[in-house]
This record gives C-alpha cells, structure tokens and sequence, in this order.
C-alpha cells in the first residue's frame, strides 16, 4: 500500500518514511463559539517544581487542577507549586493498587512491551486516570497538560474548548522544543523536514466522546487519538512550546520508544492510506519494520558523514533503536493490536458503569487515590 502523495523533504523515498501527519487533522470551523468552557486541567507530573505554569493557568481559566504524581515525595513537593489551597485543586499520586484495580490492561502484560512498560507505564495510567475522574465528576471538557509545556495563554486554551462541541480533540502543534521520538531527532539532524503531531502533552478532549485509553507504550497519546484521527475529529488551536531537553542523552531512551514509534507509525499510516484495522495484517507489519530498518541506516548513514557535537550520541541511540528494532516481529504486532483493541473495548464498558458523583475528592477517594493533600502558598 503505498501513496505518492506522502513526500519527504530528503531523498529517502518517501514510501518508508512520513515526514508531517498533519493532513489527518481538521480545520476549526470558522464559527467556533460553543459555550463549552474548559472543567478541569490535568497535570501527570514528574517535575513538582514546575507546577507553577499549570496552576497559573487553571486560576487564570477558572476551572479545577489535578496534579497526578508518581509518589508520595513527588506529592509533597507539588504541593508548594500549585498555590492557595481550594476545594477545585485534587493533588495525589498514584499507588500500584488503582493501576492493578482499574487498569489491569492486556497491553500492559504483552510481550512484546516489557522494555517499554517500564518506562511508559505511569504517564499512562496518570492520563487515565484523569478520565476516570472527569467521568465521575461529571466533567465535559478536559485538558491534558504536561509539566514541561510553556507558552498558553488563557484564550488559546478557551478556545481549544470551545472546539470540542465540534471536534472530540484539540491540541496544540509543540513546535519548540519539538515533540518528537528519538529516531524523528536524529532525521531532523540531516536536514530531514520532521513534523510534529498534536500529543497527550497539550491535548483538549470532550470526554464524553474521547473514550479510549492510554496504552502502557510510547506514543500512547497517539494510540488515544487514533479513534478521533480516523474520524476526522481532531484538529489544532494553536502553539505552544516544551522545555528543552538531550534526546541523545540516553541511548537507552531510543531503545524504550522503538516499539511504540513503530506502532503508532504503522497504525497512522493506514489512516493516509484511507485503510483500516483489518489490512494492518502480518505482511503489513512486515512492511512496517521493513520501512523502519529502511530509515534508521539511512539517517545513520548520512551521520556518519557528518560533524557536529550530538552526531555521535545520536548514533549511538539509533545503534539502540535498531537493536531494539530487531527483536521486534510481525507476529508480535499483530498480536499487541489484537490486545489495544480488546483493552479500548473493556475500557469503554468500565466508562459506562462509572458512578457519577459530581464532586471531586469523592471521585478520588471512590478510585482508591490517597487521600487529597493541603496545597501550601
């Protein structure tokens, strides 16, 4: 299956490789007035210290914060950055024991994902988590909003709200630093015209419609999204930008998204390609990692002629993305696609039978989070 039309900026054929994924999203209309207001910004935070930006936010908007942690430390040291305590601001973080009752997901305990589940996991179940809460609370519209993301302003975020009475999501385009994996990093590196694609990491969703999930894997965002790309029901408000980080630091790092990359990137280039789920078969997969071999010794190629002073950490990382790479098999694709899809179906039966109890301590406590501690100016 293959479309003329995908192009790339270098001289890779563009067959192997799609530079930009935004033909898949939607312009706004031009009449966007809705009445939807934004209910809730939900921060899955690892950096407490940088709370500031999405308290400042929440205050400015009006509506509830949840700061989600990953231990009972990171909860504390939240609690100083996200300002005068109020009845609308939930921060907790999340025991194993609310993963084990509301998330015991296939894809979680696939074979094919135990690199990556120990890496990916808990943003993931902080995310769905989020859903959990602004189901019971009764909440319309959400926003996803990392720790990191800078750079949005009280009306762009109104507005990506106001967006979902039409779209199930609206995101913003992080451009600086961009959103990317590693491999995508180091194709930008030989002048590869890598875009980016609207993420968990500033990501507005009408709850009631957006009711998948956050699978355990890199690019969990995207397999989120994928309902709502298919669609034709996600689109843009706006930019915004994301602290900068060393994508090459860790070759580690290359390694734990490889899966996930390879995923997400076969499973959107169906929706190019106007195809479904069924023909994302076997041969198809093969295809993929094919496609993927294909890309990796091409940039490593090009790198290897190159001077600069993050050319060897980035080739150090695509040595382990490729590693990586190999290990990974047609059959174990298919087989991960064949569990998402059984997890996104039990996950929409749990949805439905979830109480509404309209408050947001209740919901948290009904969950089995600990229980709401006191923010400290």
């Amino acid at each position: 299956m293959r479309d003329p039309s995908l192009t790339a900026g270098t001289d890779l054929d563009s067959s192997f490789h799609i530079e930009s994924h935004a033909a898949l999203l939607q312009q706004p209309a031009a009449a966007e007035a809705s009445g939807r207001v934004l209910d809730a910004i939900v921060v899955p935070t690892i950096r407490p210290q940088s709370l500031r930006t999405a308290a400042v936010l929440a205050d400015e908007i009006g509506c509830s914060l949840v700061v989600l942690c990953s231990t009972p430390e990171q909860a504390g040291q939240a609690n100083a950055a996200c300002g005068t305590p109020t009845d609308d601001v939930l921060v907790t973080w999340v025991p194993e024991s609310v993963e084990d009752n509301w998330l015991p997901f296939l894809t979680t305990v696939h074979p094919e994902n135990e690199i990556e589940r120990s890496c990916h996991t808990d943003i993931a179940g902080k995310r769905n988590v989020g859903l959990l809460l602004a189901r019971m609370c009764g909440w319309r519209t959400i926003m996803y909003l990392d720790d990191d993301i800078r750079g949005l302003t009280e009306v762009a975020v109104s507005r990506a709200a106001a967006l979902t009475a039409h779209f199930r999501a609206a995101g913003f385009e992080i451009s600086h630093y961009p959103d990317n994996s590693v491999v995508c990093h180091a194709y930008r590196l030989i002048g590869g015209k890598q875009g980016t694609f609207p993420g968990g990491s500033a990501l507005v969703v009408d709850v009631g419609h957006c009711d998948s999930l956050f699978p355990p894997i890199y690019n969990e965002d995207w397999l989120f999204l994928f309902d709502a790309v298919q669609n034709h029901s996600v689109t843009t408000a706006g930019t915004g930008s994301q602290l900068e980080y060393q994508p090459f630091a860790h070759s580690r790092r290359a390694a734990s998204e490889e899966f996930g990359d390879v995923i997400a990137e076969g499973l959107y280039r169906l929706v190019h390609l106007r195809a479904d789920l069924t023909e994302a078969t076997y041969s198809y997969w093969q295809e993929v990692l094919d496609r993927r071999f294909q890309l990796i010794d091409y940039v490593a190629a090009r790198l290897l002629v190159r001077e600069g002073p993050m050319v060897g950490a980035a080739l150090m990382s695509l040595a382990a993305a490729r590693k990586r790479l190999a290990a990974i098999s047609p059959l174990g694709c298919v087989s991960f696609i064949h569990a998402w899809r059984t997890d996104v179906a039990a996950w929409r039966h749990m949805l439905l039978g979830l109480p509404v109890l309209g408050d947001l301590n209740d919901a948290a406590r009904f969950i089995g989070l600990p229980a709401q501690m006191e923010c400290e100016k």
